[in-house]
Parts: structure tokens; C-alpha cells; sequence
């Protein structure tokens, strides 16, 4: 995890709902621009405690060999991170294989950020789920007329994720191979004094990963109070309800959770919340 990043001075003018409040962003680093950058063009001062980081998963994996040698039998192609992309079109790259060998498949993006990454590398998607969880993607399929039953379908993921994806798949008849790209790492120790985090106005979570290891990185223990006491005066705010549910598993109130189940989208909720409360 690393320092507080500041919004700078406001704009006259400017709508700032979040001037003179701290707002923690616990995804990886990788991934935190696209939620801290929109937090403070909201005036909000971040702090970025990241508690995982992704780890891809070796090229010269046997198993990840095979999947590209036969890349071409599959017909339906499911990305569901932004960081299942780059990964697995890294592997392409590496072996100096073009995005059109991916041509023979449909490709889906699990939403908007997962189709960006997916064109940023030059790759086509044809199916984008509006809701960026598991059950949108399912719905956008249907949609758009795939009909699972026999095809061969890749999905390249982290290698903890749910499986509400591949069982709903096979339970439609389609041979689904779920290809781990990635592990989900957790931290090392708290970037920052926990008393910072503690004391911050919003806390954010984009993943039941980021929720798991956060809890797991705030020390319990004698003479301390229970972590939900100790963070009663922040918010804490879900990406969906996926995330939603992991918090609330793990005892931790949701305050804010995003209609758009994307990093925009969790930034105008958290911007909703605090004119709310303004």
C-alpha cells in the first residue's frame, strides 16, 4: 500500500461532493487509477491501501500451453477482469501469436472496463454485460443468442473466483475450461498506519478478494475493539453485490453500494452518497 494521494485545488465552480473527505481504495495497484482517478476529480483525498496483488501465472505452464495450442476449437471466449485480458492476450503476444487467433471464437467482456482492456489490445468483443457481474454476463449471452449447448468455451480468470459462470454454462451443455491466469496475492502488512485507514470518510472494495484480505490486514486482537466497531464512522462501499455479500459475510456493514457494478460507477455512488448527506 502506498501514501495518500491528493485532488489537488478545486475548480471555481466545480461540483466537489467530496472536497476535505478521505476515501480509501483497497484494489491492486494495478487497477487503482481507474477509482482513485474519478474519486479525486471529486475532490476526495485517497488513500491507496491496495490488499491484494495479481500474480500471472507462468506462460511456460504446461496447462497453459495446451489451451493455446487448441485455442482454435473454441468457440466462445469469456473475460471476466480487466486483468484476465492482459494477462492472457500477454500470452499471445509472448508467443508472437496476433489477437485474431482468438478469431474463430466469440469474445464476452464481463463489462465495460473488461471490453476497454480487450480494445486496448486490439481485440474484438461481442458481447458486453451491462451488469459487470457473472449473472449479467449469462443474461448479455442470452441476449445475444448464444447457444452454449456443446460449444467449447475458454474462461480465462483468477484462480479463486466464483463459479456461478462455468456451472450455469454446463448446466446448459457447454464443455467449459476454466483457465486460472492469475492468482489474487494477499498483501504483505498495512501500507499505512491502520489508525488512517480507520479514521477515513469512505471505504472501498471491488472484490470479495479486496474485502477478505482487508479484514485479514486489520489487526484484531487484546485491547482492541471488534473491526466493524473501530470503522463506525466510515462508510463502506461495494462495487456490487457479489462484493456486498463477502463484506456482510465477514461482518462489516455496507453502506454504499454501486448500481453500476463498475469503478465509475462505484466513484457516482460514493458522490450520490456524500450530496445525500451533505
Amino acid at each position: 500500500m502506498t501514501a495518500a494521494r491528493s485532488a489537488g485545488p478545486p475548480s471555481r465552480g466545480r461540483d466537489l461532493p467530496l472536497a476535505g473527505k478521505t476515501v480509501v481504495v483497497t484494489r491492486p495497484a494495478q487497477q487503482a487509477a481507474s477509482l482513485a482517478d474519478p474519486l479525486a476529480a471529486l475532490g476526495a483525498d485517497i488513500i491507496l491501501a491496495p490488499t491484494i496483488r495479481i500474480v500471472p501465472r507462468a506462460l511456460d505452464d504446461e496447462v497453459v500451453r495446451i489451451v493455446l495450442n487448441e485455442l482454435p476449437e473454441y468457440g466462445l471466449i469469456l473475460f471476466t477482469s480487466a486483468s484476465s485480458v492482459d494477462v492472457f492476450l500477454g500470452y499471445l503476444a509472448e508467443l508472437g501469436l496476433p489477437v485474431t487467433a482468438m478469431a474463430g471464437a466469440r469474445v464476452a467482456a464481463i463489462g465495460p472496463a473488461t471490453r476497454a482492456a480487450l480494445e486496448a489490445h486490439g481485440a474484438a468483443c461481442d458481447v458486453v454485460a451491462d451488469d459487470a457481474i457473472a449473472e449479467g454476463l449469462l443474461d448479455a449471452l442470452a441476449r445475444s443468442g448464444v447457444a452454449p449447448a456443446g460449444m467449447r468455451v475458454l474462461l480465462p480468470r483468477a484462480r479463486e473466483a466464483r463459479e456461478v459462470l462455468p456451472d450455469t454454462l454446463r448446466a446448459q451443455g457447454a464443455r467449459v475450461d476454466v483457465l486460472p491466469v492469475y492468482d489474487t496475492v494477499a498483501a504483505a502488512s498495512p501500507p499505512v498506519p491502520t489508525a488512517r485507514i480507520e479514521a477515513a470518510a469512505y471505504i472501498t472494495f471491488t472484490s470479495g478478494s479486496t474485502a477478505r484480505q482487508f479484514v485479514a490486514l486489520m489487526p484484531e486482537g487484546r485491547g482492541r475493539r471488534p473491526l466493524a466497531e473501530r470503522l463506525a464512522g466510515a462508510r463502506l462501499c461495494s462495487i456490487g453485490p457479489a462484493t456486498s455479500e463477502v463484506l456482510r459475510e465477514l461482518g462489516l456493514p455496507v453502506a454504499v453500494e454501486a448500481a453500476e457494478h463498475s469503478a465509475a460507477g462505484l466513484a457516482a455512488a460514493i458522490a450520490a452518497d456524500a450530496r445525500d448527506a451533505g
